[in-house]
């Protein structure tokens, strides 16, 4: 009886001896990669020089510890946009399990420390001038931005060299595989065919009608030479009750109507001779 109960006791107590054992291992091993992971920035340098110029024993002017705090914050502003464009890709790669939690541990404390490094910068820049720290930021963005022009624009050479000895050696192995330019300029056709198959604008062609302005009254309007037909006695007209417009030449008085409306010249020359 003694032997049965001595058997199961020591067995329960060689496992629990080493899961504790082993879940203390584990632990410290967890402990030990948590404190020896490799942070995300490097080191900060110009941290260093600004703490270095202001715990220096020399006096040093107010403007130079401006200048060393200003490139602090100005590293600072690069670190945050760096942050920004890898957290969605972090993001995406974890949701697919892509990286390990050891990566996003390592991206998380490197959150912390800016966020650290920022407040010390705020409070910092309120020592030298009161709400200084609300606008060194703002100075230290703009100070970046002029910074990453100018390399952008210097490094226009290089980066033409690259391109042309690409094109180069792509050339050497399939020619005539270079991508066309992005802009093709059309071949104009020649000024003569160009003359003789556009036409001229109708504008210029029916520049030089007469306006119904220009047309004489008896024939302008189907009300004026109604008025003057009937004027001039014409009985086939008035009996028919059309307008005299298509009448001008087929009526028997229309002769009437041509001598009444327009003024004679023989008349004159006539009446010019008697006298």
């Amino acid at each position: 009886m003694a032997t049965s109960l001595i058997v199961p006791v020591a067995y329960i107590s060689v496992m629990v001896t080493a899961l504790a054992i082993f879940s203390r291992v584990y632990r410290r091993r967890r402990a030990a990669e948590k404190i020896s992971f490799e942070p995300w920035f490097p080191a900060h340098p110009s941290r260093e020089i600004y703490i270095s110029l202001l715990s220096s024993s020399t006096d040093i002017p107010d403007s130079l510890l401006k200048s060393a705090l200003l490139v602090r914050a100005v590293t600072d502003v690069k670190r945050i946009w760096r942050l920004r464009d890898d957290k969605i890709a972090l993001t995406q790669l974890h949701q697919r399990g892509l990286i390990g939690d050891d990566t996003m541990s390592r991206f998380a404390a490197a959150e912390k420390e800016l966020e650290a490094e920022i407040v010390d910068v705020v409070s910092e820049a309120n020592t030298f001038r009161q709400g200084w720290g609300q606008l060194i930021f703002a100075t230290a963005t703009e100070m970046a931005q002029a910074e990453k022009t100018r390399e952008t624009v210097m490094n226009i050479p290089k980066l033409k060299v690259q391109e042309e000895q690409r094109i180069a050696l792509r050339n050497k192995y399939l020619p005539g595989s270079v991508p066309p330019p992005l802009i093709q300029q059309v071949p104009q056709p020649p000024q003569s065919v160009s003359a003789a198959a556009t036409p001229s604008p109708p504008a210029q062609q029916t520049g030089k009608v007469a306006t119904p302005q220009k047309v004489p009254s008896a024939s302008a309007s189907p009300a004026f030479a109604s008025e003057e037909t009937v004027g001039g006695g014409s009985n086939g007209s008035s009996n028919t009750g059309s307008p005299a417009l298509g009448s001008g030449g087929s009526g028997p008085n229309s002769g009437n109507v041509s001598t009444a409306s327009t003024p004679s010249k023989s008349s004159a020359k006539k009446k010019g001779k008697k006298k």
